[in-house]
């Protein structure tokens, strides 16, 4: 380890972050040190090597090649920098109280935010590598795996899952019997274009406004059975599983941004999390504890819907909801997400029901919601709050591991697609790690999809 923080020491010294105080750098080099050693490490955003106060994310990355003005620096560094602090939280909450490099600190939350800012106040934009975010695939299960040629093979059965989703759209549906509908809250949402005087052009909301925001669109998810594998609820870990407290419903949000014909629109994103996935038979390839669905709404700066999409925590079944009018799919064959039939309610104008079926947990109608007789409220929870949570022993872990995956809700489909390079295909994972084809490679969160999706 001493390596590592003769480099980093030799990077900081040969950068901006030279004229830190000593004591703040070696702290923070210690800091990365220690969490190393403890084998802890959160995946939520990359380091940049050598500026320990700043991490970046494929959005900002994306943002990093267009930066020009001195505001823009400013805003972009301070934006990675609060990338940074959510990871450094993550990690060093999860370090025993007992450490000393947290121990010799009265506040170690306080004393981290202060040298993070000491060093953001004199970073240079210029000096800061570019720094190409790892995408989530292993390029060593697709070399093994003889990718080029498996993949071909793959294709049909990718057109098969297609065809099969498009078919659930349009089959007859049971009828809800319970609804999740989300908190009342009295603030009313701004439209994104309010929010946008900023240097980067990009609609970044007040904690205030981002609570009327995420409230104003959530869906309500209405469910046909109740068995308790079909009820949202929220994380609990006990004993170091994780498990779904179905008597607390919950959606876990979080912000994330994507350019679309020069705009950089805003996008809501709630994460629904059931205990298992039933197996269907005992060679059910995708039955297993835990499950979960990712919804996410694309604003115009007008605040009226663009589109929705949705994914499951594993980062399977993409599926796109077009609202506006004008919106095509592309055609990419068995890469491209399934679009939805017909036309999709606005959620800025009505409360959307998302009619979840039994069991696979797919979204099979986006309609208006019609108040049913059997309503229950569910709560919004910061998804950070996934990354440093207390168990029933009250220490302090994650729902993820170093790579971003949740072990325990392994799929069995892990064993056959493997050779396309999707690490542990069917896994649940943390947002920012999401691989969403088995062909090519796309993330969710890429700054661009929308060009790859849409002609």
């Amino acid at each position: 380890m001493w390596q590592r923080s003769l480099l980093l020491t030799v990077l900081l010294f040969s950068s901006s972050a030279l004229f830190a105080s000593g004591q703040c750098r070696d702290w923070l080099i210690a800091l990365d040190n220690a969490v190393s050693e403890a084998g802890i490490h959160d995946a939520g955003a990359q380091r940049v090597e050598g500026y320990p106060h700043l991490r970046t994310t494929r959005w900002l990355a994306f943002l990093q090649q267009e930066v020009e003005s001195e505001e823009q620096q400013r805003l972009w560094l301070t934006l990675a920098s609060e990338q940074a602090m959510q990871g450094w939280r993550s990690e060093l909450s999860r370090l025993p109280r007992s450490h000393p490099l947290l121990r010799d600190s009265t506040n170690w939350q306080t004393a981290l935010q202060q040298c993070v800012d000491e060093l953001l106040s004199i970073t240079g934009f210029f000096g800061v590598p570019k720094t190409p975010i790892a995408d989530n695939y292993s390029r060593r299960n697709r070399i093994l795996g003889l990718y080029t040629i498996t993949n071909i093979f793959a294709r049909p059965s990718m057109n098969g899952y297609r065809e099969d989703m498009a078919q659930r759209f349009r089959r007859p549906t049971r009828l809800p019997i319970r609804h999740y509908l989300v908190e009342d809250f009295a603030g009313s949402p701004p439209a994104p274009a309010e929010l946008v005087p900023n240097a980067l052009e990009m609609p970044i909301p007040s904690a205030g406004a981002q609570r009327a925001l995420l409230n104003a669109y959530a869906p309500v998810l209405s469910v046909a059975n109740t068995l308790a594998y079909n009820q949202p609820g929220s994380i609990q870990i006990n004993d170091g599983t994780p498990t779904v407290d179905y008597h607390a419903p919950s959606a876990y949000t979080w912000l994330s941004w994507t350019r679309y014909k020069g705009h950089n629109l805003l996008q809501l994103n709630y994460q629904y999390w059931f205990s298992e996935r039933p197996k269907d038979g005992s060679f059910d390839l995708y039955g297993g504890p835990l499950d979960s669905i990712i919804w996410r709404v694309t604003l115009k700066p007008d605040g009226n819907v663009l589109f929705y999409d949705s994914i499951h925590g594993c980062g399977c079944y993409h599926k796109v909801y077009p609202v506006a009018r004008g919106l095509t799919a592309r055609d990419d064959g068995p890469t491209a997400p399934v679009f939805y039939p017909g036309a999709t309610p606005n959620a800025r104008t009505e409360r959307i029901s998302l009619v979840i079926e039994p069991d696979t947990h797919y979204i099979v109608r986006v309609e208006k919601f019609i108040r049913g007789q059997q309503i229950e409220r569910y709560t919004l929870q910061d998804a950070n709050r996934l990354r440093a949570i207390p168990d029933n022993q009250q220490n302090i872990v994650s729902l993820y591991d170093s790579a971003g995956l949740i072990p325990i809700s392994q799929r069995a489909e892990r064993r056959i697609l493997w050779p396309l390079g999707v690490p542990s295909a069917g896994t649940m994972r943390q947002p920012g790690t999401h691989a969403i084809a088995f062909i090519g490679k796309r993330h969710f969160d890429d700054a661009q999809l929308m060009d790859i999706i849409f002609q």
